[in-house]
C-alpha cells in the first residue's frame, strides 16, 4: 500500500473525508475508483493479469484497467492517470457513467470509461511491473456467454456489465 491518500464517501456517493490508503478500511469504507475498458480494433477486450503482490485479487484478471480515485481528483483525471500509469497509454476516454459495487473487501462507487487502442496510432503498450503481469485480448462474448476459464476481479465483472447494460447511453467524458 502507498502513502496515497484516498476520498472517504457514504453510501450516497458524497465525500465525508479523506484517510491514507494503508489506513482504508476495505470492505467496511466506501471510495471511489475508475474503470477503463480498453478495446483494440477487433472490438476486444485489453484485460491484464494483475500481479501477484497486488492485495486484492492477485494473479486475477481485471477486466478494465483502472483504480482508486485519489483525494482532490476527479473521475476523469483519475481514469487518465491510471490508464498512463497501467498500460503506458493517452487515449480519449468516453464516459459511460457511474455505478456502485461492492463484495467481501470492497464498497465502490466506480466510474466506467472506454477507449480504443490501435499500436498504429497510439504507441506500444508499457505495462507497469508492479501491478500488470500479462495483457490478453478477449471479446466481451467470451466473458460474458461463454464463461472463458479465467479468474477476473468482481469488481471489473461488475463494470463490464454495467458498461453491457447501459452502452446505449453514452454520455460525453467530463471532469468529474
Amino acid at each position: 500500500m502507498s502513502d496515497e491518500i484516498i476520498s472517504l464517501i457514504d453510501k450516497d456517493n458524497n465525500l465525508i473525508g479523506s484517510v491514507a490508503r494503508k489506513e482504508m478500511r476495505f470492505g467496511i469504507d466506501y471510495h471511489r475508483a475508475t474503470y477503463i475498458l480498453v478495446f483494440n480494433k477487433k472490438k476486444e477486450l485489453i484485460v491484464q493479469k494483475r500481479t501477484l503482490n497486488k492485495h486484492f485479487c492477485p494473479g486475477y484478471y481485471g477486466i478494465a484497467t483502472g483504480g482508486v480515485v485519489a483525494h482532490g481528483e476527479s473521475y476523469h483525471l483519475s481514469a487518465q492517470r491510471e490508464l498512463q500509469e497501467e498500460l503506458g497509454l493517452d487515449l480519449t476516454l468516453t464516459n459511460h457513467g457511474l455505478f456502485f459495487t461492492e463484495g467481501e473487501s470492497y464498497r465502490i462507487w466506480g466510474k466506467v470509461f472506454s477507449c480504443t487502442y490501435d499500436p498504429n496510432q497510439d504507441g506500444k503498450i508499457i505495462m507497469q511491473a508492479d501491478e500488470v503481469a500479462a495483457i490478453k485480448e478477449i471479446s466481451i462474448e467470451d466473458i460474458l456467454i461463454n464463461k472463458k476459464c479465467l479468474k477476473f476481479t468482481p469488481d471489473t465483472l461488475d463494470a463490464l456489465h454495467h458498461y453491457v447494460e447501459n452502452r446505449l447511453s453514452i454520455q460525453p467524458s467530463d471532469p468529474d
